[in-house]
């Protein structure tokens, strides 16, 4: 079993080892990341997001507000793929849009990202999903931002997002896919309760790359 371990601004260099633990990193923060939980292989981290923007007035842009998005992460180096910098779900225009920084530690061909977004209480909003046909080799780090509507919440109440990578599909189209326990751990540091599961009819896809 593989841990991911937190530092900033450094990748520090790995072996893999099935006894081991990777050394893997936030290559840019961003700025101030915590640790929130660990659970198996994956450890879960929160990040300082974009700032929130208030209501659009006519003929006056509204300037950022002092509240900022909450990003929590589920880094966890068994996929093959890790998200590189600070990651997150933002508040668009008129979707959600992703902001996700990925680095694939195995080649890899296909990925899926979740996320699960909060208003600013702290309530439930919306879970979506984006697959990418990565084909990336190890190494190699790219960015994906999709966007999301429809997802039947007011997008200015958005806050936080818990995002992780939920299936990964490998060159010999082996594919692992996560078990939510890692999951499980964000939703119960965003909402202070305990996590009852996701629903796959509920599951949002993106609809821009």
């Amino acid at each position: 079993m593989r841990v991911c371990l937190l530092a900033l601004l450094v990748l520090l260099p790995f072996v893999p080892s099935p006894a081991r633990a990777q050394q893997l990193v936030l290559e840019s923060a961003g700025g101030t990341v915590s640790e929130v939980a660990r659970r198996g292989t994956a450890v879960v981290l929160e990040a300082a997001g974009p700032a929130l923007v208030g209501r659009r007035e006519i003929y006056r842009p509204t300037p950022p507000l002092r509240l900022r998005h909450r990003w929590i992460l589920v880094q966890d180096s068994t996929f093959g793929v890790v998200f590189a910098s600070a990651s997150g779900v933002k508040t668009g225009l008129d979707s959600f849009e992703g902001d996700f920084y990925l680095r694939s530690l195995e080649s890899v061909t296909a990925v899926e990202l979740r996320a699960l977004v909060f208003n600013v209480w702290g309530d439930p909003a919306g879970y979506m999903s984006v697959t990418v046909l990565a084909e990336r080799g190890a190494g190699e780090s790219w960015a994906v931002h999709p966007r999301w509507r429809d997802l039947g919440a007011p997008i200015r109440e958005h806050r936080t997002s818990i995002v992780w990578v939920h299936r990964t599909m490998f060159d010999d189209e082996s594919i692992l896919e996560t078990d939510l326990e890692a999951v499980a751990a964000g939703w119960s540091h965003v909402t202070g309760s305990d996590f009852t599961g996701l629903a796959e009819e509920g599951l949002v896809r993106a609809v821009g790359p």
